[in-house]
């Protein structure tokens, strides 16, 4: 196989006091039967046992830190800085990658889409404890469509492989959100954003993390497509609207 088909891909874990799950999230990289991949880590100065973790993997690491950050997009942008991949995954401590085949069986799709700015798969949201996940996951993820899109995120980050020269086009992650900066970041290329979907699940999501409250989650939604101007106010507000009552009802029955 030539090297223009086997392209680098970068994947980027950020963390904070994730002991827990950390463990198998770095070893479900690691684990990976691709060969062309490295693997950042960055962590916003943790005080619990994930720095040793850490450590223990570090002469398999293209690069690590242990510092304060400003946040989740901080750290996305920290780890982004230092990538050197065509191809770039975020995948958060709290995620593992679904078996060590996922990356090599999304390569192909990477050649047979070369104008591609983010390939992407579904994730399975898992609960906390990890030997309940294959009864109690449900899929996320669905082919992309414009009109849909910029109403509701339908590109789970922690599937997705965004090509590195986007974020050379339409800049690093917004700092100012704390859930929404993915879905933000491709609201800016709008309807002309080139999305490709593969029925795969690439990772596992565990429940219980800040995109969890879902409240909070269609707030942030909503700031990012007032700020991408993804359709106009009386269109977003209504659909934010509509989805909150929505939610409110389905938690009173």
């Amino acid at each position: 196989m030539g090297q223009n088909t086997r392209p680098l891909v970068s994947v980027i874990t950020a963390c904070l006091n994730a002991e827990e799950f950390l463990v198998e999230t770095i070893e479900s990289v690691l684990g990976q039967s691709y060969p062309h991949m490295e693997y950042i880590i960055i962590d916003g100065g943790s005080t619990d046992g994930t720095v040793e973790i850490i450590k223990r993997y570090a002469n398999k690491l293209a690069y690590w830190h242990s510092q304060p950050d400003r946040g989740l997009a901080h750290a996305f942008n920290l780890g982004l800085s230092k990538a050197q991949g065509k191809w770039v995954l975020f995948l958060n401590a709290d995620d593992y990658l679904f078996n060590s085949y996922v990356i090599e069986n999304m390569v192909p799709y990477f050649k047979q889409n070369g104008d591609a700015d983010v390939i992407f798969g579904q994730i399975a949201w898992a609960s906390r404890q990890h030997e309940d996940y294959i009864k109690s996951f449900s899929i996320r993820g669905r082919p992309w469509r414009w009109r849909t899109f910029r109403f509701v995120c339908t590109i789970p980050h922690q599937s997705a492989f965004t090509r590195r020269k986007y974020f050379e086009a339409v800049g690093y992650f917004n700092e100012d959100l704390r859930i929404a900066m993915d879905y933000e970041i491709f609201l800016r290329r709008g309807p002309r954003l080139r999305a490709v979907f593969v029925p795969q699940i690439i990772s596992l999501m565990r429940s219980g993390g800040v995109s969890s409250n879902v409240i909070a989650t269609l707030k942030e939604w909503r700031k990012a497509q007032i700020l991408t101007r993804a359709t106009p106010n009386w269109l977003i507000w209504g659909n934010y609207l509509a989805r909150f009552i929505w939610n409110m009802r389905g938690q009173d029955t």
